[in-house]
């Protein structure tokens, strides 16, 4: 039986091998995609899509009436509505020769290497390359963990030259989201303000699951409130525990909230890597974010152009929600790159809440 050398065309070009890389990635747990907790991929035909700013959450309660009277009519209430469009995701990486010599290198082992000795060789191989998948695989999963960030955090997004260099501003949305800014007499008493301000939205907003922050603002202004202190030690009977120095945690701080009838408390310190080294926050210090429950949405995708009248001489792989990447080789050198058409679709975006906590602060 002959065996087939292997080369570097045939290696990018073998639909196994690279879904093997794509595997392997996915198993990287560092590299958790954190829009996913929040949204699901749905696919809309058109890249202009119609979408509700808001649906009926909770059943209105039934008439009694007489039995011989007729029945009140009801009417459904009306869903303010809009229109969304996907916005178009892509980039392309070119694969550096010190990259390839070492690949090449891989290769030329895996050719020389016994028939029992080839699985190790070729998972050398697939090691040694996943990264580079990895990198176009997660960079638009990474993108929308920004733009679904902003949403849930200020109830707007917009990605500008300044954080998508070489690339265009190409988004711009807000949602009808209910804004609440504390004034700065609010700090000494927040616990019992954030109280008062969830027990007034509840008739037209119904209940919160959750409430959402960063880390630094649940020092700041969860525990570090003058209230929290007497409140924890009242609720816990008495118990004495340093309340300085981070030594509080949200699972304490949700005892404490249970008992006077607060959502849980959610940390959210999601950080996405930015083209320039740095690392960004995905969700806004200075802002308390109330859900109404995990699942605020869809993913809408629309399936590239790309897809459906490929280029020659490309190889593409079809990834979930319409996204495809690519490798091919031209003079200038190997290039691997991706497309993808998303954007965010939150179904009931005024049954959110968010306290604006940067003028109490300041």
């Amino acid at each position: 039986m002959t065996t087939m050398k292997l080369t570097l065309e045939i290696l990018f070009n073998n639909a196994d091998v690279v879904k093997a890389v794509i595997d392997r990635t996915k198993a990287t747990q560092q590299d958790e995609i954190f829009w996913r907790r929040y949204l699901d991929f749905e696919e809309t035909k058109s890249r202009v899509f119609k979408t509700y700013l808001g649906t009926v959450t909770g059943v209105t309660a039934g008439s009694i009436i007489d039995r011989n009277s007729n029945k009140p009519l009801r009417e459904r209430k009306s869903l303010g509505s809009g229109y969304g469009e996907v916005a178009y995701l892509g980039d392309r990486y070119q694969m550096d020769n010190d990259r390839l010599d070492m690949i090449k290198s891989l290769i030329d082992k895996f050719n020389a290497a016994k028939p029992a000795d080839q699985a190790a060789a070729m998972n050398a191989i697939i090691d040694y390359i996943v990264d580079d998948v990895r990198q176009i695989r997660l960079a638009p999963h990474k993108r929308m963990d920004i733009v679904v960030g902003d949403l849930r955090s200020d109830g707007k997004a917009s990605v500008t030259l300044a954080d998508n260099p070489q690339g265009i501003t190409l988004l711009d949305m807000e949602l009808p989201v209910k804004k609440i800014t504390p004034a700065a007499g609010d700090k000494d008493n927040f616990i019992t303000y954030l109280k008062t301000q969830i027990e007034a939205m509840r008739p037209t907003m119904g209940r919160f699951s959750v409430m959402e922050m960063t880390r630094s603002t649940f020092n700041k202004n969860i525990v570090g409130a003058k209230e929290f202190a007497n409140t924890y030690k009242m609720i816990m009977s008495g118990a004495q525990i340093a309340m300085a120095g981070g030594l509080i945690t949200e699972a304490m701080a949700n005892q404490v909230f249970s008992g006077i009838g607060l959502p849980n408390i959610r940390i959210i310190d999601d950080t996405v890597a930015m083209p320039d080294g740095t690392d960004m926050l995905t969700f806004k210090d200075d802002r308390i974010t109330l859900l109404p429950q995990d699942k605020i949405g869809k993913m809408m995708w629309h399936e590239p152009y790309e897809i459906s009248d490929p280029v020659p001489n490309k190889t593409y792989t079809r990834l979930e929600g319409g996204m495809w990447t690519s490798n091919w080789r031209t003079d200038e050198g190997r290039f691997m790159e991706y497309g993808a058409e998303w954007i965010p679709n939150f179904t009931a975006p005024n049954k959110i809440a968010i306290f604006d906590l940067s003028t109490m602060n300041a």
